[in-house]
């Protein structure tokens, strides 16, 4: 058993033992499993009045095991007088969690507020909550809109209605829910506060390059290149599909990076986040953006539709290539040192089940790393960090599958390869 700070990618009960979360008591306490919540979360802190109550933030994946989550409610949140779930998957994803919390909600009179970690609603899982449901539900719609002035606000609502505050903050900002991404730091930033968006419609910029520099190096290496680099003539068009969430907490330096590798292939990008791919009111949007695309590579996770039901698909009529690039939720050195590869929950969510809507499966091109440590929240910040090597063999991937596309049918020359089991003869998959 032993004291951390937090484990960048969760708790391993193969490898962690017994984890208690080192934190001191606060008023308010938020646990999220989203690691952009956090980013985000932070970042909204200087915005805050000075008067604003301590505020702790722990990550969900590090309360998995029931002597951990005894111990965090004995020590903290017995003390506290407002405590936010943002849960996924639903109440039975972490039942014995929840339970903690309502004996520790009756017991020592904390205001118990949990909510999905998504947009969709569960009845079910907010009427578990100790206080009015319209008030959580409000709380929820600052988190579901997202972005550093939505979460400093919920901050304030949450201080104002639940803790006597006198704070007014204004109703949460509607952000787009799919656009562009390229910006400039001054227009990223413009639109991740949504203070802009008033009385005026957003309208997405044409997709620009990214910002010069290198992509994450790790031995001193750097996206090599292959053709004529950057203004040269473009060989072709590709899609970069990733997370809304990673857009609005400043989470996009992979990206970047990717973004970097392809342009440098001459390979012209037009990087789109959205909120989820199976959202059908950005479908549309989402389209009219990859016109043209001769490619796409996805970050996003999870499969996107039935396979009978093409209609939830909003990529198939586009009828290009699909590359599953997979951001890591665990740490590089977890990989490098584990026997098993990629952790249960990577291969779920971005192999499994990305594999049914017949995305290609390629690598994983980043892994999580503590970029800094917040003293305020107690917690680590932890964002995304590429690796070299892995971002370029995507990047040639990408090249040759481009490249594939734009060789007339009788110059192809194209080998299938299909597995033979040993204990089922002739019997091929």
């Amino acid at each position: 058993m032993h004291r951390i700070a937090s484990i960048p990618g969760g708790w391993n009960p193969n490898v962690d033992g017994v984890i208690l979360i080192n934190q001191d008591p606060a008023p308010l306490v938020i646990i999220t499993a989203a690691d952009t919540e956090i980013q985000t979360i932070a970042a909204a802190l200087d915005n805050l009045p000075e008067d604003f109550p301590a505020l702790r933030v722990v990550n969900l994946l590090q309360l998995q095991q029931q002597l951990t989550i005894d111990t965090y409610a004995a020590e903290v949140l017995s003390q506290a007088q407002v405590v936010i779930l943002r849960l996924l998957g639903g109440i039975s994803y972490w039942a014995y969690g929840v339970e903690v919390l309502e004996e520790t909600a009756r017991k020592y009179g904390v205001k118990l507020l949990i909510m999905p970690g998504c947009d969709r609603p569960d009845p079910n899982l907010i009427s578990h909550s100790t206080v009015d449901l319209a008030l959580v539900n409000q709380v929820w719609r600052y988190f579901i809109e997202g972005g550093v002035n939505n979460y400093r606000h919920c901050l304030e609502f949450v201080a104002a209605t639940l803790l006597d505050y006198d704070y007014q903050p204004p109703p949460p900002q509607i952000v787009p829910r799919v656009g562009l991404y390229g910006l400039s730091a001054v227009q990223r930033e413009s639109l991740i506060s949504p203070d802009c968006l008033r009385d005026k419609s957003w309208i997405p910029p044409a997709p620009l390059p990214l910002r010069e520099g290198k992509a994450y190096q790790k031995g001193g290496e750097d996206c090599s290149e292959d053709g004529d680099g950057v203004g040269g003539k473009s060989k072709g068009k590709v899609g970069i599909l990733f997370y809304r969430a990673h857009y609005l907490a400043g989470n996009t330096g992979v990206i970047e990076a990717l973004g970097r590798c392809l342009q440098l292939r001459d390979l012209e990008i037009v990087p789109v986040f959205v909120s989820s791919l199976r959202d059908r009111s950005i479908q549309g949007e989402l389209i009219n953006y990859l016109a043209g695309v001769d490619l796409i590579i996805n970050t996003t996770s999870f499969t996107i539709g039935k396979k009978e039901n093409d209609a939830d698909n909003p990529l198939i009529n586009l009828g290009v290539p699909i590359l599953q690039v997979i951001l890591s939720g665990g740490t590089l050195e977890d990989w490098e040192n584990g026997l098993q590869g990629l952790a249960p929950r990577d291969m779920a969510m971005n192999v499994a089940l990305p594999e049914m809507d017949g995305k290609i499966i390629t690598r994983a091109i980043s892994f999580k790393a503590v970029q800094t440590r917040n003293e305020r929240l107690q917690t680590d910040v932890v964002t995304y960090q590429g690796v070299v090597d892995r971002l370029n063999f995507v990047a040639d991937l990408t090249q040759n599958w481009v490249r594939l596309k734009h060789t007339p049918p009788q110059e192809r020359r194209i080998a299938v390869i299909l597995a033979n089991y040993p204990n089922k003869r002739r019997q091929n998959c």
